[in-house]
């Protein structure tokens, strides 16, 4: 009978099992609103809460995207840190998802809206019935988003998940270099110039995914900063994650952060990759778990998160 029930359980959809229930959210800005929802544990009546705020690029408050992402990691995290009594908040950027309508034009938007906007969250959080702090973590783009957004509110601690220590254009050409070794130069000059505030009027096709017109204001504004810089800004608990598998960010970044901020937890997790799962260095293996959104997140992860939430609010 015991095995028969225990197979029973196996069957059940997951949502049956949930410890969480699901709030949406709602931020207004002036160029529209932007969604959300608030994770939070069953049956709790007061809790921490953890804003997550996304990667790079089109991705959603689950963290997939249609570039070709589905490891469903941001979901993953809220549903495990809403078993240790934890809240998190879960958005779609302006632009993304259900908050599409709040951008107008790629030209129109700016690195620096992104913090504003996570300032906003933040403040809402703070007034929301039930949260007894707030924290923020930012994954990979997000961790530069979330450090500038504690300098400019009031949160309890500040998390870094896969956060790079160098500024953007540092890391974009390092990462052009290794796909496209003849396009390194040229895209160095190219950022340099911008960053001098220069606009760029004519831009080589090969180069004009990375440095088109329309999205030059974003990125001029996003390499004005470096995450080194603003980390030693923090006066507030501070936890760096990164794992040894990511082949987006080298765990070199985490230990470079910590060297900046030596006040700063770093936590290196063998084996996990960007997505925040487990895999090898075998780049078709590691690939693989960008699109498997029911393989779990990597092992200690939600762990290390909970740990320094608890220890901290």
């Amino acid at each position: 009978m015991k095995n028969r029930f225990l197979y029973f359980l196996l069957l059940l959809p997951t949502g049956v099992l949930a410890q969480f229930k699901e709030v949406p959210m709602n931020l207004t800005t002036s160029t529209g609103d932007l969604k959300g929802a608030l994770i939070i544990p069953e049956n709790a009546m007061s809790y921490p809460v953890v804003l997550l705020l996304p990667g790079s690029g089109p991705t959603d408050r689950n963290g997939n995207s249609i570039a070709g992402v589905k490891a469903n990691s941001y979901r993953l995290i809220a549903e495990g840190l809403a078993q240790q009594g934890i809240a998190t908040l879960l958005i779609d950027k302006r632009g993304i998802g259900a908050s599409k309508a709040s951008l107008k034009t790629e030209a129109g938007l700016l690195f620096d809206d992104y913090v504003k906007d996570a300032v906003g969250w933040i403040q809402l959080l703070r007034k929301t019935k039930g949260i007894k702090a707030v924290f923020i973590a930012g994954h990979s783009e997000g961790s530069l988003i979330g450090m500038l957004a504690a300098e400019k509110t009031k949160v309890q601690g500040y998390i870094s998940i896969a956060g790079p220590a160098r500024s953007a254009d540092e890391i974009l050409v390092e990462q052009l270099g290794r796909m496209a070794p003849q396009l390194r130069s040229m895209a160095d000059s190219l950022l340099k110039r911008l960053k001098n505030g220069e606009k760029l009027d004519s831009v080589p096709p090969n180069l004009y995914f990375l440095l088109r017109p329309s999205i030059q204001p974003y990125i001029k504004n996003w390499i004005h900063y470096t995450p080194c810089a603003e980390l030693k800004k923090l006066k507030i608990p501070i936890l760096i994650i990164q794992g040894t598998t990511d082949i987006q960010v080298a765990t070199h970044e985490a230990e470079q952060l910590a060297i900046c901020q030596p006040k700063a937890s770093l936590k290196v997790i063998e084996g996990m990759n960007h997505v925040l799962k487990t895999s090898g260095n075998d780049l078709k293996e590691n690939k693989a778990t960008y699109t498997n959104p029911v393989l779990p997140l990597s092992d200690h992860l939600i762990g290390t998160i909970s740990t320094f939430v608890q220890e901290n609010n």
